[in-house]
């Protein structure tokens, strides 16, 4: 498999040839495809664990739809402030509505509340961050592009319009409808998307260069990923139950690379019919075990464990049928070279991205330690988890004769 390094090229303003390149790129694509990339939510390369929002200013339409919504049951308290703007609770817990109330129905109390409080604070967080990085790529932007970033917002909405296959009028409903917000406020975004993903990767960029003796380091660690050959597996689906120990007793002397007839006999003596009364085999290139995938976990956690000097798995039941997988043969030729241009592309590529990783962490955690954040974000999640009470929990029924 190979690996490609991902583009460090260190920038941090929306230059005039990249808008140039971006209008190019949006002309080509057809509104519903546009939309659905460009909308609310976008994934951001610092935070991979959650998907948030990615918006360039408060919309008080969304505010207004919200508070029509819930019928008196929403709490909109103000939570805080981020980079200035304020952050209510309807920011992070509308997103979560369906959810939550999932999770409070198939929970207790005590339950729900330690698991609510785990998803909220992973949400808050990405909020906090979200718009910390916005603030932050906008500072980053050069004057003469800051001066015509509004002319730019006009021109985006102009060409999603344009090449939407609307009029202006129902191009402008249906984003309201679908978004919440105006074509010229969805054009900044995409534009603030831009910005973000720009100043993360001169971020990562700032990471360093990947040393040679970082690249013999990886090479020595991950020696057995460079062997090359096959394997083969016997999978067995029993007959019945009662097999399972005379099977057993038939293996106990297997070794990977006997003759295979032996278990060919095995698999006729003891194989379900589903299967043809015949033991099955797999092949795997350029792999090793830890990579076979089954569709049972259990299967495959127990697959995945063998070895040449343990080539027998315990028994698995699967549909309620036994089964037991045998490492048949494993074949390896020389591993490759440290010196092949291919694998040393492999490492390095490997290096970067785990830099990078570590570089788009730590600046996550700069932002919320230094940013623009008040009140600190642990009260602002109690304040959330308030609201989250109020609207998930029903209220434990008073006490009497």
């Amino acid at each position: 498999m190979k690996y490609r390094s991902r583009d460090t090229t260190p920038t941090s303003t929306i230059r005039p040839w990249r808008f140039h390149l971006l209008i190019s790129h949006l002309a080509g694509l057809g509104f519903l495809g546009l939309i659905s990339g460009c909308g609310t939510q976008q994934e951001s390369l610092v935070l991979d664990d959650y998907r948030l929002r990615l918006t360039s200013q408060s919309s008080d339409v969304m505010s207004d739809a919200v508070d029509s919504a819930d019928e008196g049951q929403l709490v909109d308290c103000l939570v805080g402030h981020v980079a200035g703007r304020p952050l209510y609770a309807h920011d992070i817990l509308d997103l979560m509505r369906d959810e939550l109330e999932a999770l409070a129905a198939k929970s207790d109390s005590k339950a729900f509340q330690q698991e609510a409080r785990v998803r909220v604070r992973q949400r808050l967080e990405g909020e906090i961050v979200n718009r910390l990085l916005i603030e932050e790529a906008a500072l980053q932007r050069d004057p003469d592009i800051n001066a015509r970033f509004n002319d730019q917002v006009q021109v985006v909405a102009e060409i999603l319009s344009r090449n939407s296959g609307l009029t202006d009028s129902v191009f402008r409903r249906k984003v309201q409808e679908e978004q919440g917000i105006t074509p010229v406020q969805l054009a900044r975004n995409i534009l603030v998307q831009d910005e973000v993903r720009q100043y993360q990767v001169g971020q990562a960029a700032a990471a360093g260069d990947v040393t040679w003796q970082d690249i013999e380091r990886l090479y020595s660690r991950q020696l057995e990923n460079f062997d090359e050959g096959s394997f083969t597996l016997a999978r067995f689906e029993l007959s019945e139950s009662n097999d399972v120990p005379a099977l057993q007793a038939a293996l106990s002397s297997w070794r990977p690379g006997g003759d295979p007839s032996v278990l060919e006999s095995f698999g006729k003596q003891f194989a379900s019919p589903r299967s043809g009364g015949l033991w099955l085999s797999y092949e795997f290139e350029d792999g090793g075990i830890q990579e076979v995938t089954f569709g049972v976990p259990e299967l495959q956690t127990a697959v995945r464990s063998l070895t040449e000097d343990r080539p027998v798995t315990p028994v698995i039941e699967v549909n309620g049928q036994p089964w037991i997988v045998v490492l048949r043969s494993v074949e390896r030729s020389a591993p490759e070279d440290l010196w092949d241009p291919d694998v040393q592309d492999r490492l390095r590529s490997l290096l970067q991205i785990e830099q990078q990783r570590r570089a788009l962490t730590a600046t996550r955690r700069a932002l919320i330690d230094n940013g623009d954040i008040s009140p600190p974000p642990n009260v602002m999640l109690q304040r959330l988890l308030e609201v989250v009470s109020n609207r998930h929990l029903t209220p434990e029924p008073l006490g009497g004769d």
